[in-house]
């Protein structure tokens, strides 16, 4: 919001320019035609890969997109019920979810009611995707032309905000995050106000609700957005001149005014979101989604010169995923950046434009530096992480804002008076380094919802309002979309809405059937899970099936199979002596067998002679030391939480994930024979430790404490049961 507290200069310097002699040739007040070009490009760009299946087919090319999908049909169906659209209960049942904590864009799906019931959530949802690049271009164009008064180079400008790393990037998943168009919006009203161009209510009223839709659209914007116009508020006050000085000074007071309006109308969404179980910590981590610096010139394959083989193979070393890694600007932006900065170094404008660009790169760098994808030392946020809301805001995606910053820079060093071959060939460099992946194919995928949802068969084999468990399950597919397209006709215990509540999280299940992944008597913790949260169904995709058929096959042993799923249905008398099954149970027993397991697969590997430095889990799952579908990945630390490896003085390091409480039984019958103890791991344990979270245990022992406690089973039937069934699985 920089930019806006030295509009006067802007003004100044876009009307002594060529571009801006032309203003009057072409009048299009609304930029509607702006709007038409950069609509016409994103389709182009990401559109075109949906276009012969726009129902079937979807922008995205991760499972997150069903998330939104579904809100776009459960918050008119939950008004249209007189039901309460922010806690729902027809996901995570039978507790059900505050729809507060996650990104539920209820404006949006409002607004798009009658498209939604016309077309259905998957069309309205790719019409959507190709309309929030045009969105955010024709807002960004609207600012850059009253800066420099011309609308070529707003057209330009909006480009390079509507077009970025960013928005290309997060539209590939995150629809909510590529709806920033109040962003441009807001700082161009609150330049007019400073230009005496609005009154001071009709400001206050236009700015609360540019706030409100911002809140709606996407909370985490609305929270960053307020962070950032603060901080370009008081690099306004430090190098303006003292005229517009004292007009930045009265803006506050409106901008008070406006805030207090758009928190009286979103109260009702703040009191859920502070309700009890509010997450105090990060949701995701602020380190694994920090831009990376190189970054900044070394595109990944969201942009058509990150396709090229040799830049990415580069850009595998970032830390945060493909849809995070938003940071490219390239050389030419770069360098003309660099440019107006020297030419115009004078100029309070440019002071107050660079110097918020240079924090925001440095903010966006998150907690640690980050470099070719080695973390080095500390950076600004991590006092942001005691922040609240802001300790949820993740790095990376502050890249929107030097985004922003960049458009106009461009948009005034187009404006300039300079050779016409020096414009044309920046703009030809900036298209070419900018320009989005060209391979339609990258953008979209098929919907997989099963023709049991699309045909309506699901009326046939269970009940409206039946709790059911689905697989896929979570963020591992898409059953979200699933019953949305069922008119939220049953309930699942289950779900994905960017996080899992702490109550589902603790069940050992749930870890396996997000990580798909297999667990000692894994049927056994199934059934436990299900009695807990009433259900007796689980329906499985039969992209899955296969799969987790050793689990679902002693649960039913006659499923029905039909239009693309299986149903497996628990009988009541299985489930019944498992009512008294806790999860602090459950959890204990699944800590115990996975820890035997682990020191017997070690102590075995030491008994073949095999080099220690080379154990991992995954290697004794290939050496049926261990069961198959135990191992996720090749480390020595899994993401499933296990641990197994070499340490000092060809000692064996064992661990597993669980909370302390969890945990407590596995120290107290090894802790004995261990040599060193970790929790949480790589600290020393040195007692009881507070609350129910996660964390990893690690013991590590010498070849005859291995031995010792390879001797004896905690549950010595139900772990040669499961042996023989996960080994069945991998034949």
């Amino acid at each position: 919001m920089s930019v806006s507290t030295t509009a006067q200069e802007g003004s100044r310097c876009g009307s002594q320019n060529r571009c801006g002699q032309q203003q009057h040739k072409f009048k299009d007040p609304a930029g509607v035609s702006v709007l038409v070009i950069y609509a016409l490009l994103s389709f182009v760009f990401v559109g075109r890969s949906v276009a012969s299946d726009l129902s079937s087919s979807y922008i995205g090319t991760s499972n997150d997109p069903s998330v939104y999908m579904w809100c776009l049909c459960w918050w008119p169906f939950a008004i249209a019920h007189r039901l309460n659209p922010i806690m729902t209960q027809v996901v995570w049942a039978p507790a059900g979810f505050d729809l507060a904590w996650t990104t539920a864009m209820p404006l949006p799906s409002l607004v798009a009611t009658p498209l939604t019931n016309a077309l259905g959530p998957v069309v309205v949802y790719n019409v959507l995707c190709i309309l929030g690049p045009a969105l955010a271009g024709w807002s960004a164009f609207l600012l850059c032309r009253h800066l420099t008064t011309s609308y070529r180079c707003g057209l330009a400008g909006g480009y390079v905000f509507g077009f970025s790393a960013y928005t290309m990037g997060q539209v590939r998943g995150h629809l909510p995050l590529v709806l920033i168009f109040p962003l441009p919006l807001t700082l161009l009203v609150v330049l007019r106000r400073i230009e005496n161009r609005a009154g001071r209510w009709q400001f206050c009223v236009v700015l609360a609700l540019l706030l409100i839709t911002t809140f709606l659209c996407w909370a985490e914007l609305y929270a960053t957005m307020t962070f950032v116009g603060a901080l370009a508020f008081g690099l306004a006050m430090l190098f303006t001149k003292s005229g517009l000085r004292n007009s930045i000074r009265q803006l506050l007071a409106p901008l008070l005014i406006a805030y207090a309006l758009s928190l009286i109308v979103v109260a009702p969404y703040l009191y859920y979101f502070f309700q009890p179980g509010y997450p105090r910590t990060p949701i995701n981590s602020p380190g694994a989604f920090s831009a990376d610096l190189i970054n900044l010139v070394l595109p990944t394959p969201v942009n058509a010169l990150g396709t090229i083989g040799f830049f990415e193979r580069l850009a595998q070393a970032f830390v945060t995923n493909s849809l995070e890694a938003t940071a490219y600007v390239g050389l030419p932006l770069l360098v003309i950046a660099a440019w107006y900065a020297c030419e115009q170094r004078r100029e309070p404008m440019t002071r107050v434009l660079v110097t918020f660009l240079l924090l925001v790169w440095i903010l966006m760098l998150g907690p640690r530096l980050h470099v070719y994808g080695f973390e080095l030392f500390g950076m600004p946020w991590k006092v942001l992480l005691h922040v609240p809301m802001l300790r949820h805001a993740l790095p990376a995606r502050l890249s929107l804002y030097a985004f922003l910053a960049l458009a106009i820079i461009f948009s005034m060093w187009l404006s300039a008076a300079r050779p016409f071959w020096v414009k044309l060939g920046a703009v030809t460099l900036l298209a070419i380094s900018l320009c989005p992946n060209l391979h339609a194919e990258f953008w979209a995928r098929k919907d997989d919802t099963p023709d049991f949802f699309i045909r309506g068969d699901y009326k046939r084999y269970i009940t409206p309002g039946q709790n059911v468990v689905m697989l896929p399950y979570g963020i591992k597919g898409t059953s979200m979309l699933w019953q949305a397209r069922s008119g939220f006709y049953f309930r699942m215990a289950g779900g994905w809405t960017s996080l899992t509540p702490q109550e589902f999280e603790r069940w050992p299940i749930i870890t396996a059937l997000l990580t798909r992944s297999y667990l000692p008597d894994i049927t056994w913790q199934l059934r436990a899970f299900m009695v807990a949260h009433q259900t007796r169904t689980v329906i499985v995709s039969d992209l899955d099936q296969q799969f987790w058929e050793p689990m679902l096959a002693p649960l039913d042993s006659s499923p029905i199979r039909v239009s693309g799923v299986t149903i497996y249905r628990a009988p009541a008398e299985d489930l019944k002596t498992l009512r008294s099954v806790t999860v602090l149970e459950a959890e204990r027993r699944n800590n115990l067998e996975r820890f035997y397991e682990l020191v017997s697969a070690a102590s075995g590997y030491l008994a073949q002679n095999r080099d220690p430095a080379k154990l991992t889990p995954l290697t004794a799952e290939r050496m049926h030391l261990l069961p198959a579908h135990w191992a996720t990945d090749p480390d020595v630390r899994t993401k499933n939480g296990l641990y197994l490896g070499p340490w000092e003085n060809g000692e064996i390091a064992v661990g597993v994930t669980g909370s302390y409480l969890g945990l407590r039984p596995v120290i107290d019958r090894y802790r004995d024979a261990a040599r060193e103890i970790f929790l949480p791991f790589p600290k020393k344990f040195t007692g009881p430790r507070p609350g129910n979270g996660f964390m990893m245990l690690v013991m590590v022992f010498d070849r005859a404490g291995l031995r010792q406690v390879a001797r004896v089973a905690p549950w010595r039937s139900s772990s040669a049961a499961a042996r023989l069934s996960f080994q069945a699985a991998a034949e």
